[in-house]
């Protein structure tokens, strides 16, 4: 417990961390332009990671990946500590992506061959903290951090806790069953998991370019995405078919539409108004405060899997985030109207996430709740790296009015959400469905 707790808890502050140092590290390695692809690097590569680590872990067992996914992470780490430019720092987050998506999968398996089954709920409860307390102290400590001792002391704190309980993990279950299958580790999944992975880093690579490198490879990575994403997402997911199909986009949207917001907030707070990188992790945390109480309203809540009612008010809730940040730009309302707009924003994603996991859950036939849960995740990776490889292209070309226009289009992501869950009916569970 003490190595699956450690390291989620790792993983998770890290995630939350970054979003604090970021335009402090943007800033020293002289690379600002390369803001977007360097939060976003870790969330691309995590999609492959994930894949590959499902196949991995049923095929060979869980040390193996265990091992390679934990020793990418530490890696990734180390390079972060130790960049001396945005490239080398970048490469760092790439890794970690792989190293996080894997473990994230072998986590689980561990949870499922290790811990008895009465205890398995309290498990996962505690793992869920382990998500939710980085989340609402993450970026505050990391600003704290930045400011008094270097933003290299936050991944280093987190590269030596990670390797303790890596340590702690291998040595836990070295009596795990080890096994070989002929099965492929990457696989046909893997393979158009990287295809998508690949194009979302060439969306960001396109707009560093000139006009006819930006359209020529924008238009080849967007190909390279939809391609991916059509091999990995359930059929008439573009179509936004009734049923899981619908859910599924419903949950890419919001997801990107809070990324956006959440990841430009604390670079505008620091470079356009001057808020020291504290002050800019509490707005960020704060607003954590929301997805808490959201998610513990939903969880007592007696609602039915899907409840549109829910959906519908979880979307809209959403779009007060970046409205906030938008009206806070226009010189409109205080700080304290984006604050609040960004606790509106986590709950209603806190309300929504439980529901449309439950919702694709209850009906989905059993032999297929794996790949529809899994295809949740997918979708959210997908949206998020390709809209922030979008907004970050734009706040290259536009400068600070690319600011406004990016979270005009996060609103516009969110409003569409709005619409979709207008659509969504209340599901009817099949009786193949567990």
């Amino acid at each position: 417990m003490i190595g699956l707790l450690g390291l989620q808890t790792c993983v998770a502050f890290e995630s939350f961390a970054v979003t604090t140092a970021l335009p402090v590290i943007a800033a020293e390695l002289d690379a600002t332009q390369w803001y977007s692809l360097a939060f976003a690097a870790t969330v691309t590569t995590t999609l492959i990671g994930m894949t590959i680590g499902g196949t991995w872990t049923d095929g060979r067992g869980i040390r193996a990946p265990l091992m390679f996914g934990g020793s990418m992470f530490l890696l990734g780490l180390l390079l972060c500590v130790l960049a001396p430019n945005m490239g080398a720092f970048i490469v760092g987050r790439l890794l970690q992506g792989i190293g996080g998506g894997i473990d994230a999968v072998v986590i689980y398996v561990i949870i499922a061959q290790f811990i008895p089954e009465p205890l398995r709920p309290r498990v996962f409860g505690i793992m869920t903290a382990a998500w939710l307390l980085p989340a609402m102290i993450g970026p505050l400590l990391t600003g704290t951090l930045v400011e008094s001792v270097h933003w290299r002391v936050v991944f280093a704190l987190v590269l030596v806790l990670s390797a303790a309980s890596l340590t702690s993990l291998l040595s836990s279950t070295r009596t795990a069953a080890h096994f070989r299958s002929d099965a492929p580790i990457v696989g046909a999944r893997g393979a158009w998991a990287i295809v998508a992975a690949v194009g979302v880093f060439g969306l960001h690579l396109a707009g560093q370019g000139l006009p006819l490198q930006l359209a020529t490879g924008t238009v080849v990575a967007i190909a390279l995405v939809v391609l991916g994403a059509m091999r990995l997402l359930p059929r008439g997911t573009f179509r936004v078919t009734a049923g899981i199909p619908r859910l599924v986009v419903l949950r890419g949207l919001l997801g990107a539409s809070v990324a956006v917001t959440d990841v430009y907030l604390p670079l505008y707070l620091q470079h356009e108004r001057g808020y020291t990188p504290t002050l800019a992790g509490l707005v960020v945390a704060i607003g954590a405060i929301g997805w808490v109480t959201g998610a513990w309203i939903q969880g007592r809540s007696r609602s039915t899997a899907g409840d549109p009612t829910i959906l519908r008010g979880s979307a809209a809730l959403v779009i007060c985030g970046p409205l906030g940040v938008v009206l806070f730009i226009l010189g409109l309302v205080p700080i304290a109207v984006t604050v609040a707009g960004c606790i509106l924003m986590g709950a209603g994603m806190g309300l929504a996430y439980p529901q449309i996991t439950s919702a694709v859950l209850a009906i989905s036939p059993a032999d297929q709740q794996g790949a529809n849960s899994s295809a949740l995740q997918i979708a959210e990776s997908l949206s998020t790296s390709a809209f922030l490889a979008i907004t970050g292209t734009t706040l290259t070309l536009t400068g600070t009015l690319g600011y406004l226009i990016d979270y005009s289009l996060a609103i516009t992501i969110s409003a569409l959400a709005v619409l979709i869950a207008l659509a969504v009916r209340r599901p009817a569970i099949p009786s193949t469905a567990v």
